[in-house]
């Protein structure tokens, strides 16, 4: 990498109590700043605004009774389109639950790590319980519209101040008074309640798709009959005659226990209602102005971003390339984590490059997507393909895993309401970002 260098003003050391990092003065956070306050709109601080807080560490007693527990959302799961399956806090062992619990409204904000993601609270969201790691910024109602802060607090001229402000050299982190002082430019009220209105909308879509979903996933679990194991390492016992195996392959897993308990027997093979495919080897060939490549991580967050861009010409050699109505396979992982998870490819990635550990799945028919993809997120569907992995110390599926899945059929009201679920999360998307980009260009 060439370096780099630039001018800053001798105020911006004494802004930043003489920080001689140039990090702190690169990413344009005190450019924006200026910009802001000097523009013609009112301006207020942050803290003017809203209560910025986070919340003391804590003892974490997990158990396993979601009648006795609370969802736990940690920084990294705040930031995913899938909340199934989340740990679950003990509410007679944390006596703090009641400060930990978020609600509808609330904007949440990435700490350490990769710090200012931004999650806006809907309601399927409200009252889980968050980590301490996690800000929270909760909106004075009379001063400024959730809806619009979240928005600007997402924006290319915020984050770039946010970022501004983090410190340490390996992971970088930020505090809730480092926000403080944000100024957050305030347009007059039509406009201002035209962009929360859109963020509203796009938090109502994606819990409307999230119940659409459920509905469906719950009628494929209930088909499958009573797991009896709750977790693909637990103990179990069994006898299989010979000419049960399957695949003619002899380790347990396969055939006893939790990857045992899906008996799907009728309805069609995976690799009829779609292609299934994986590209080749993809050369790591990064350049500043290509393609956006994505990562088996990457593309399960509510807002993927391409933390770098692929040379075009090996994107295209490899098959790299994702196209909307596609269903993205992780490849490899552990059987407890991403291994076998599903993530439908909106429009907004398009044209984009994807690793070679996820399985491409293309629907022959678009009718048949929501019906695929709620399959592949049931526990029944997760099972079902789990079982078929292979390897001890990274476990892996390959095409012909995915393609050999029957996945069972579906009344019409019910696969019309998968697929629904699939548009909601795309409107979403699509108003969400609209959003932000309207902060963006009124900011200039």
């Amino acid at each position: 990498m060439s370096p780099s260098w630039f001018e800053v003003k001798s105020g911006w050391l004494t802004d930043q109590g003489r920080r001689l990092e140039a990090s702190a003065y690169g990413e344009g956070g005190l450019t924006a700043r200026d910009h802001i306050k000097a523009g013609p709109w009112p301006w207020c601080r942050l803290e003017d605004l809203a209560r910025i807080f986070s919340e003391s560490r804590f003892a974490r007693v997990y158990i396993s009774d979601p009648r006795r527990g609370v969802p736990y959302l940690t920084g990294s799961d705040m930031l995913l389109s899938d909340l199934s399956g989340l740990l679950l806090l003990s509410t007679r062992r944390t006596p703090q639950l009641a400060r930990l619990v978020v609600e509808r409204d609330w904007i949440l904000m990435s700490c350490s790590g990769t710090v200012g993601r931004t999650v806006f609270i809907r309601e399927d969201m409200a009252r889980i319980a968050l980590s301490h790691d996690v800000i929270r910024i909760v909106s004075n109602l009379s001063r400024v519209l959730p809806g619009y802060l979240f928005a600007f607090l997402t924006s290319a001229p915020a984050q770039a101040m946010i970022r501004q402000h983090t410190y340490g050299s390996v992971v970088q982190h930020i505090e809730p008074h480092h926000l403080a002082d944000l100024p957050v430019p305030l347009p007059v009220a039509p406009e201002q309640r035209r962009i929360h209105e859109l963020v509203e909308g796009a938090a109502r879509a994606r819990t409307e798709a999230r119940r659409l979903l459920d509905e469906v996933i719950l009628h494929f679990d209930e088909a499958a009959g009573t797991f009896r194991h709750r977790h693909e390492h637990a103990r179990a016992v069994g006898v299989v005659s010979r000419s049960k195996l399957r695949q003619t392959r002899l380790d347990a897993f396969t055939h006893i226990g939790w990857s045992s308990e899906t008996p799907v027997r009728n309805g069609d093979r995976l690799g009829t209602l779609a292609e299934v495919s994986r590209p080749g080897l993809i050369k790591r060939l990064f350049v500043e102005r290509g393609t956006p490549f994505v990562s088996g991580v990457d593309v399960f967050q509510l807002r993927p971003g391409a933390r770098s861009r692929l040379r075009r010409d090996e994107a295209i050699r490899s098959g790299a390339l994702i196209k909307a109505g596609q269903i993205l396979v992780q490849r490899s992982g552990q059987r407890y984590g991403l291994l076998g998870r599903p993530a439908y490819v909106d429009h907004r990635l398009e044209g984009w490059a994807s690793s070679e550990d996820l399985i491409r799945v293309t629907p022959r028919n678009s009718a048949s997507a929501g019906r695929i993809f709620a399959f592949l997120c049931s526990e029944a569907g997760r099972r079902h393909l789990v079982g078929r992995s292979y390897g001890t110390s990274i476990p892996h599926i390959n095409p012909e895993n995915v393609s050999g899945l029957i996945v069972p059929s579906l009344p019409r009201d019910l696969e019309s309401q998968a697929n629904r679920a699939l548009q909601l999360r795309e409107q979403a998307d699509a108003d969400e970002e609209l959003a932000i980009r309207e902060v963006e260009a009124w900011l200039g």
